[in-house]
């Protein structure tokens, strides 16, 4: 990676998560070394594609000197063709937001770093990843890109869980984090050309079916116009931006996350 005339060759590396081998993670580590550096979680689409995702946060990495952690939530887990557990924080015997939570601890564990500021970023099914574990875990983060997110959920505690927080208690084992998210910074992305590429229509048989699924609207567009009023009818202040001539593409995305991401660093 180049910086003016100076190349900066990044330190990278993957490996099986030790406490449960069925998942691994990616990561880059900051230019510097330094063990103060911050983390951020960059969380792949349906397309299990880790490894993109990390890298698309190469230049931010060289520019900010950050460590970058990229999960790896393989399909059929618990079940032949099942893939969208991670999406929900949720499947039989797994806690996602517990998982990435270790993950993150056996990252830091690894190369004695310290607990510095986490961010967070997820694209497309990743992106409901990371709204999911924001509404729960916000305290523990310092911002939250939500880019292209296929399907949402609403702070509406009058809507049952998933497509609203009625209910998420018992559903995943964690209360919406109400104080934590008076505090995080929030930014949504979503490519102006972004059609229903990847959208997922599940039925009564399907582990994560919701009559109320559509509630938010019929496309990512309006669903993420939807998740943004109901954030600002909550408190919150989400930053928004729909890019020109963009499609549902990771890399302009995370480029556009990266700069959201400097601004709060």
């Amino acid at each position: 990676m180049s910086v003016g005339a100076e190349t900066v060759a990044l330190e990278k590396g993957e490996a099986l998560y030790e406490a449960d081998p069925r998942f691994a993670s990616a990561w880059t580590l900051a230019p510097s070394g330094k063990a103060d550096r911050p983390l951020l979680i960059a969380v792949h689409g349906s397309a299990r594609d880790h490894l993109q995702t990390r890298d698309a946060f190469d230049d931010l990495a060289t520019r900010q000197d950050i460590n970058v952690l990229a999960p790896l939530f393989p399909a059929d887990v618990t079940r032949p063709g099942y893939s969208d557990g991670y999406k929900f924080l949720r499947e039989p015997g797994i806690d996602y937001a517990m998982l990435v939570e270790g993950m993150v601890a056996a990252f830091r564990a690894r190369f004695s770093l310290g607990s510095q500021p986490t961010y967070l970023f997820g694209f497309s099914g990743g992106a409901q990843f990371a709204l999911r574990y924001a509404l729960v875990a916000a305290g523990k983060l310092s911002g939250a890109v939500i880019a292209a997110p296929g399907a949402v959920t609403l702070l509406d505690a009058e809507l049952p869980w998933w497509p609203g927080v009625a209910g998420i208690e018992q559903a995943i084992g964690r209360p919406v984090d109400v104080q934590g998210l008076k505090q995080l910074p929030v930014h949504l992305i979503i490519g102006a050309n972004d059609s229903n590429q990847g959208l997922v229509a599940r039925g009564p048989d399907h582990p994560d079916y919701s009559p109320f699924a559509d509630v938010a609207g019929a496309d990512r567009h309006q669903r993420l116009a939807a998740l943004k009023e109901s954030l600002e009818k909550s408190g919150l202040k989400p930053g928004f931006e729909c890019l020109d001539g963009i499609g549902h593409e990771l890399g302009p995305l995370a480029e556009a996350a990266s700069s959201a991401i400097e601004n709060w660093l």
